[in-house]
């Protein structure tokens, strides 16, 4: 039985050019209504014709509640999403210019700047401190693991440079286990993690919530509670945001992005079968399980305590020797959208957390 976190979810925002609030609320491509009485969005008057914005995201959970909810009716923009599996995949999808914005946790950013990669920054801040993000690190069943600490010398499956692998080395490293030398670390691709732990190759993987259902929901040894902070970002290449017309138009995307992750907080019953039954193929009672357990985040101001917040996440990839250098997350994110965060959550009576 999972313990249920009551935190909700939402998502960033973008250029302090003219925004304009509609009077009326959003009506869905299936006739709801979404929770915004106003969607802060752009006039589309500084985004000429022809302008066009790829976002990569991971399993449609940013394309989803934005046409579930609504917001993204209207758009003065074309607008198109593509799915990667991995952070790691949707920075690179950003670099190579297959994507100009991309949806990705707390971990790829930090990794990637110690590795290097010093032309992304992160628009927006999502954030659900307390919830295990619903990561599971998970044994086979019927096997001698019963603790984190059973697993020095066993094969552990993860994808690398992810916010899955970052919650192995915290657990592996609250447990006194080196995460480096103490375990046979087998790394994958995030899609492949599942189907390898089904095969009995692995000893423990680290699961999603989707993916610990659909292999029959296996003894759970630790989740990210404490780990997790619920970060997610939206990030571009800092050179994106030199071109005013796609400024303006991410502008755009980030308001309804931030009206449609309010409509999920306030809709969780319609985001649980459209998304978890209707996507993911879980049954409605697994679904709403799992939302309980992880809770939903909410989108902040790039400030002081969310950067501090994300820098906390940089260091503990440090500590547990997940990098290999430290790293100052403050020349990677960008809080010229606050205004629009702001906003929107004022729009939504949405009022997120307090963050530690």
């Amino acid at each position: 039985m999972f313990r249920s976190v009551r935190s909700r979810w939402l998502v960033v925002p973008s250029l302090a050019v003219l925004f304009a609030a509609s009077a009326c609320g959003l009506g869905g491509a299936d006739g709801q209504e979404a929770l915004a009485e106003a969607t802060i969005a752009h006039t589309g008057d500084d985004i000429p014709d022809g302008v066009k914005l790829v976002v990569a995201e991971q399993n449609a959970t940013r394309s989803q509640p934005l046409y579930l909810s609504g917001a993204g009716e209207d758009l003065p923009y074309d607008l198109e999403f593509a799915d990667f599996s991995g952070g790691p995949a949707v920075i690179e999808a950003l670099r190579s210019g297959a994507a100009d914005i991309g949806a990705l946790g707390e971990a790829p950013i930090p990794i990637a700047v110690a590795n290097g990669i010093t032309d992304i920054v992160a628009i927006a801040l999502e954030a659900n401190p307390g919830s295990s993000g619903g990561y599971f690190l998970v044994a086979q069943p019927g096997s001698d693991i019963e603790t984190v600490a059973d697993l020095k010398g066993k094969k552990v499956a993860y994808p690398p440079g992810t916010g899955r692998h970052m919650i192995v080395a915290g657990l592996l490293a609250k447990a006194g286990l080196d995460p480096k030398t103490d375990i046979d670390a087998v790394e994958l691709a995030g899609a492949e993690v599942a189907p390898t732990f089904s095969s009995g190759a692995v000893d423990a993987a680290i699961l999603t919530g989707v993916q610990y259902y659909k292999v029959g929901s296996p003894p759970i040894l630790g989740d990210g509670t404490g780990i997790n902070t619920g970060i997610n970002t939206l990030i571009v290449r800092k050179q994106t945001l030199e071109d005013p017309a796609k400024a303006a138009a991410i502008g755009d995307y980030v308001g309804r992005s931030v009206a449609a992750n309010n409509w999920i907080a306030s809709h969780p019953d319609e985001w649980v079968e459209a998304y978890h039954v209707g996507t993911q193929g879980m049954t409605p009672e697994e679904g709403r399980e799992l939302l309980d357990h992880t809770g939903s985040g909410r989108f902040y101001p790039i400030d002081e305590k969310s950067i501090a917040l994300f820098q906390s996440v940089a260091d503990g990839l440090y500590e547990t020797g997940t990098m290999t250098v430290p790293v100052d997350v403050s020349p990677y994110v960008d809080g010229r959208y606050n205004d629009i965060v702001v906003a929107q959550n004022e729009a939504d009576d949405s009022v997120p957390d307090p963050l530690p």
